[in-house]
């Protein structure tokens, strides 16, 4: 058996294991589109390398065409599989790309291309097509240490691509059928040979992703306050822990929110009705902090609100809104008539400010709106070496 041969068992086979594997992920985990993406592209790319394996390389008919569009939607989906773990999607511009390499090297057009052009295009818009990605995972490169493994190996991939349009271009390819032979049996299978380790390692880093993606997800699980759905402290010390690995570029501002008489409403209409009002207050909450950062629930009815550092300048607008947000909420059944209130602290951080001391701070804001008659936003503001704490609303 030649090495050829060889390879165009093996390859295939090894694509089919890593579709199967996948595709198994995503029926056991529906949350994890990255799975079925690259399940998707794997089979794809089963089909693709077959149908080049098997086909006869001195004929450009419509089986060569087959195997290349299959190959650029291959690579679809795996830029696809890699931007949905950050609930991305791939660009206009790389569907753009892949079908116009498509119609390229359609047989038997006016425009069909030299053979040795379409060796050499064929390369280059496959690195086209993983280019259009790398911007937006180069935007996530911070999230982990697996989104910067992601990021390399593509860029890699992006990499190997245009090199060996070089070669081809270097090197072209004949117009005889023993000319297409000898490039089929001897340049190409090279190309094959790197584009196959390639997407080894593809496979393997999509593999890892989607393992810590799955793990991420389950110590996510236990770190949602299971009444209002937003994040715990376990959360809380996560988002702070994150912050610190970063050198302290993520969150911006402290937001500290306490409901007023909270104890009241439970005394007078149970436990029950108390949740109604937690589960009502989380929910305008997160529609209303969520675009600006993460907002925990640390305590029976205290909350904490991380801003991002990017809307840190409008932090004091964001508290007068929560403020004016909670007490809008209405209420039907025994609540109809109630009206909760809530006390808002908050605290912008200055470089070198701990988010722990920044809570400190704007917790202090919340005792001081409390005893200033409560329903109020107090801002914890730092003065020279002096804390001053000034009335907002």
């Amino acid at each position: 058996m030649s090495a050829g041969t060889t390879f165009f068992i093996l390859i295939p086979a090894m694509y089919a294991i890593f579709s199967l594997s996948l595709g198994l992920i995503a029926l056991a985990d529906r949350r994890l589109p990255a799975a079925r993406w690259a399940s998707l592209g794997f089979l794809i790319a089963c089909i693709s390398i077959s149908v080049d394996g098997y086909r006869d390389h001195s004929q450009i008919d419509w089986w060569p065409w087959l195997s290349i569009t299959t190959h650029y939607f291959a690579l679809l989906a795996m830029i696809q599989a890699f931007l949905s773990r950050h609930r991305k999607r791939a660009g206009a511009a790389a569907l753009a790309i892949s079908m116009v390499g498509s119609l390229l090297v359609m047989p038997y057009v006016p425009w069909s291309p030299e053979y040795w052009f379409r060796a050499v295009a064929v390369q280059a818009i496959g690195a086209a097509i993983i280019l259009s990605a790398l911007p937006v995972m180069w935007s996530f490169r911070r999230a982990s240490t697996i989104d910067r493994i992601a990021f390399f190996i593509t860029a890699s991939a992006c990499f190997a691509y245009a090199a060996r349009a070089v070669v081809a271009l270097i090197n072209p390819v004949g117009q005889t059928t023993q000319a297409l032979r000898e490039f089929y049996s001897g340049l190409a299978l090279v190309f094959h040979m790197t584009s196959a380790v390639t997407g080894m390692l593809v496979g393997i880093v999509l593999m890892m992703s989607i393992g810590y993606d799955m793990l991420r997800s389950r110590i996510e699980e236990t770190e949602i306050d299971p009444l209002t759905k937003l994040g715990n402290r376990r959360r809380l010390d996560r988002l702070i822990a994150d912050d610190e690995e970063a050198g302290g570029a993520q969150i911006g501002a402290v937001i500290v929110i306490d409901l007023d008489h909270f104890k009241k409403i439970n005394d007078l209409f149970g436990h029950d009705s108390g949740d109604v009002v937690l589960q009502r207050v989380s929910a305008r909450l997160a529609a209303l902090l969520g675009a600006f950062g993460e907002v925990c629930r640390t305590g029976g009815e205290e909350f904490v609100a991380l801003v991002g550092h990017d809307y840190a300048p409008g932090t004091s607008a964001l508290a007068l809104a929560v403020r004016e947000a909670v007490s809008a909420i209405t209420f039907d059944g025994p609540l109809a008539e109630t009206r909760v209130t809530a006390s808002v602290g908050f605290h912008r951080r200055a470089p070198g400010v701990e988010v722990k001391a920044a809570i400190h701070r704007a917790d202090q804001a919340v005792y001081c709106a409390k005893a200033d008659g409560r329903d109020r936003v107090v801002a914890a503001i730092c003065e020279g070496d002096l804390q001053v704490l000034k009335a907002v609303a």
